[in-house]
């Protein structure tokens, strides 16, 4: 949190499980990892001041990009491979969400196209958590799910988009900032 490089302010070339990525700047790659692969991580509030300011140039599995920034191109993920995420409400001049990306059992908007993508609003009442009324729930696929979810509980059969795999009766409603 709060790092600042040229490239990959967050992390570079790594292999990350379940973490937590936040406040990080670069030229590109204000979140994280360059090259690396991200696993069940949140990246928020990241920025670039050219590409990608969450990722760049990475491969992203059960990741939640949101409220990440770039001035140029991909304000969430540029030029990688998400599967099983939610990348919603980031900011860029072109491709506010994503750029020049592959993404497979994602929530995300605009539809990229592509297998088991969803453009509905994720249900967020966290930053990285979703509610148990989500559309991503169960919305993923088991083969792109490792390990547990960020919080260490099991993912489900199928596994849900995004980080967090939610408790029934835990984290419903809307998000409230206050």
């Amino acid at each position: 949190s709060g790092n600042s490089a040229t490239t990959g302010g967050g992390s570079y070339y790594g292999t990350l499980n379940n973490c937590t990525l936040s406040g990080n700047s670069a030229s590109s790659s204000g979140g994280g990892s360059r090259y690396g692969t991200l696993n069940n991580c949140t990246l928020s509030g990241n920025s670039a001041s050219w590409d990608g300011g969450g990722s760049y140039d990475c491969t992203l599995n059960n990741c939640t990009l949101t409220g990440n920034s770039a001035l140029s191109v991909g304000g969430g993920a540029h030029t990688a491979t998400l599967k099983n995420c939610i990348v919603y409400y980031n900011s860029a001049a072109s491709g506010s969400n994503y750029s020049w990306s592959t993404l497979q059992y994602s929530c995300t908007t605009p539809d990229p196209g592509g297998v088991g993508n969803i453009t509905n609003e994720p249900a967020l009442v966290k930053v990285s958590h979703i509610g148990t009324n989500s559309p991503c729930v169960g919305a993923g696929n088991g083969l792109y799910a490792s390990g547990v979810d960020i919080d260490g509980e099991s993912w489900g059969s199928p596994p849900s988009m995004g980080c967090d795999e939610p408790i029934a009766g835990m984290l419903t409603g809307g998000l409230a900032v206050a």
